[in-house]
């Protein structure tokens, strides 16, 4: 008989806004945990056994690092698939075919690709958690570190009185190319944060964002603001965190779209040395990276001490460690079924005709 999925959409990771507050808070102090594990020492077998699917549509450095590394530190293995060597796509393999083949041999499975619909489309008719790697819509990932980050930077203030201030783009309509901002959004509703979108006109927060933004707020009861500006001095005395992201990450530098992104976006939303000093002694600096050095934050603030670049980027471990355990780990199989199985398939081994590895290859030293 037929097995269907019966997965809901919040057994997946597909974007933080699938997610409730106090579900949020729980992965950020599982984060926590295993980080707080990981600097005495201790690697923790959660998921001993494991093996999460990692599908890549789109280059990655971080992510699928960060992946590899947290299912191996974990006791689990990572398996990397690339679309290119799959059986998937126009002429091959449907998605849903794909989702179900590859979800029946893995525990759990990342994907990295352009379109949110083929995500939904995997987890749709997966039978084990999918996590998104990054679409051109959402980077869940990231934004739970990014999150993550900003509490150990100022580990006593609470959430709901800190201020991001996202520097750019924050326009999903404009060219389509602001997942992690999007994801910051929507942790920044959730979790009662003060979200300043900075950027020029064209790249301020779109309707359907600022809609989401205050409905994600109220579900919470958070009391999260979001605020708008053109001009990046006009709050930088109140803000905690400054966030950057590619200006034209990817892009032809010939192109009229690079031509144009930059023209809006550089010098006017770098984050320079002189707004730092304008803002608090501890400002944070974030960037998800990759990034282009002088260009979204000037070299001696990329280096100096107000940056949490390569913090940030150490965090990925940490969060993706958390997530895979929060929605992969199960309570181990007791002793007894263990040995009760192991019996079974030994006393068949055993009993079976067969010739073993260790036969074939024994020396026979009765004549020496």
């Amino acid at each position: 008989m037929r097995i269907k999925p019966t997965f809901k959409r919040n057994n997946h990771l597909l974007s933080v806004a699938d997610l409730g507050t106090q579900e949020l808070r729980d992965i950020l102090h599982l984060m926590k945990l295993l980080k707080d594990a990981e600097r005495e020492g201790v690697r923790l077998p959660l998921l001993k056994d494991k093996v999460l699917g990692m599908i890549f549509e789109i280059n990655s450095t971080r992510t699928r690092i960060s992946f590899e590394s947290a299912m191996t530190q974990l006791g689990g293995h990572a398996e990397f698939l690339s679309t290119r060597t799959l059986w998937v796509g126009e002429g091959h393999e449907s998605m849903r075919d794909t989702a179900e083949v590859i979800s029946r041999m893995t525990d759990g499975v990342i994907m990295r690709c352009e379109s949110q619909e083929t995500m939904e489309l995997f987890a749709r008719y997966s039978y084990v958690p999918v996590f998104n790697g990054m679409t051109l819509d959402y980077h869940p990932t990231q934004a739970l570190a990014d999150v993550f980050t900003m509490m150990e930077h100022l580990p006593n203030t609470p959430l709901q009185d800190m201020t991001i201030m996202y520097m750019g783009d924050n326009n999903a309509a404009y060219d389509h190319n602001t997942p992690v901002q999007t994801e910051l959004m929507h942790m920044a509703a959730r979790l009662g944060m003060t979200y300043i979108a900075c950027g020029p006109q064209e790249m301020l927060v779109c309707d359907r964002d600022k809609q989401m933004f205050q409905k994600l707020a109220a579900e919470s009861g958070s009391g999260a603001r979001l605020i708008e500006t053109t001009d990046p001095y006009e709050y930088i005395a109140d803000v905690d965190f400054t966030v950057s992201d590619a200006f034209c990450e990817g892009s032809d530098e010939t192109s009229e779209t690079t031509r144009r992104r930059r023209a809006l976006l550089y010098p006017a939303y770098q984050v320079s040395q002189q707004l730092v000093d304008a803002g608090k002694p501890r400002l944070g600096v974030m960037h998800c990276l990759p990034g282009k050095r002088g260009e979204e934050i000037a070299d001696e603030v990329w280096d100096g001490p107000n940056s949490l670049l390569f913090e940030e980027a150490e965090n990925r471990l940490n969060a993706q460690k958390a997530i895979v355990t929060w929605f992969m780990y199960t309570d181990p199989v007791g002793e007894a079924a263990q040995r009760y199985h192991m019996g079974r398939v030994q006393g068949f081994l055993h009993q079976a005709k067969r010739e073993t590895p260790a036969g074939k290859y024994l020396i026979d030293h009765s004549e020496c």
